[in-house]
């Protein structure tokens, strides 16, 4: 079988079912639910042929689903106002153990939400917007689609994982990504950010250039994801976002 892209990386066959299965996701849809496709058709239905012939299906449901879709988290704007006596992260991290201080991914199972992430957070920068989306990270990790996998994160020997979904903040729409470092026992949510669709489209977007270099390599990907938006899909997909194939196709 013809070598399948891994986020952006050319594998065999073999080496795409390697890395699909310590990322979590292989014989999962995009939501990270189980596929509804055979083995064989998991693999052909990510191939450039299939792609080619029928349209990226995989960009353009991840497109839909940041732009179109139900937000999983909305926000009034009141999240984490300042506090005498109490830093950001510490309100967010008392936020973190009235959840449990777990958020369930359905790719990597528990990944720890704590004060530690909220400060690695914070040390990439904080506006008030991303002050806010703390409180959607845990909705984040739970029902937003992988975007991005980097097995040896910076060569940092750890792996990382970018999970990405719509949210509003007054009841404006915006694209929240987390990022969960990936360690040998334990997954932990380490960062997140938060852009509008214009910001990542317009013409004039300052969105990559510019900006520190921890938030362009996302910020790309995102950008071509959003361009998919015009794609052509020849094939209806499933609830899970994978293509539904007749005894036709």
């Amino acid at each position: 079988m013809e070598p399948i892209l891994f986020f952006g990386e050319e594998t065999t066959t073999q080496l795409f079912i390697n890395n699909c299965t310590k990322a979590g996701i292989y014989l999962k849809g995009l939501h990270g639910l189980p596929t509804q496709l055979t083995p064989q058709q998991w693999i052909w239905v990510r191939t450039s042929s299939f792609k080619d012939t029928y349209g990226d299906w995989e960009n353009w449901y991840k497109c839909k689903f940041l732009l179109e879709s139900e937000p999983v988290s909305a926000l009034n704007g009141t999240e984490f106002e300042p506090i005498l006596g109490k830093t950001l992260t510490e309100q967010v991290s008392e936020y973190f153990l009235k959840l449990g201080g777990i958020a369930c991914s359905p790719y990597f199972g528990n990944v720890i939400l704590d004060k530690k992430g909220a400060d690695d957070s914070l040390a990439h920068g904080m506006g008030r917007k991303k002050a806010i989306a703390y409180a959607a990270v845990k909705d984040v990790i739970e029902k937003g689609i992988l975007i991005d996998y980097d097995f040896n994160h910076k060569g940092r020997n750890y792996a990382s994982a970018v999970v990405c979904a719509p949210i509003t903040i007054l009841n404006n729409r915006s694209i929240c990504y987390v990022t969960i470092t990936r360690k040998e026992k334990s997954n932990r949510y380490y960062l997140h950010e938060v852009w509008t669709e214009k910001s990542l489209t317009s013409a004039r977007s300052n969105a990559v250039q510019g900006q520190p270099s921890h938030l362009q390599g996302t910020a790309k990907i995102l950008q071509n994801i959003l361009a998919a938006k015009n794609f052509i899909i020849n094939l209806p997909l499933d609830e899970n976002g994978e293509p539904i194939l007749s005894s036709t196709i």
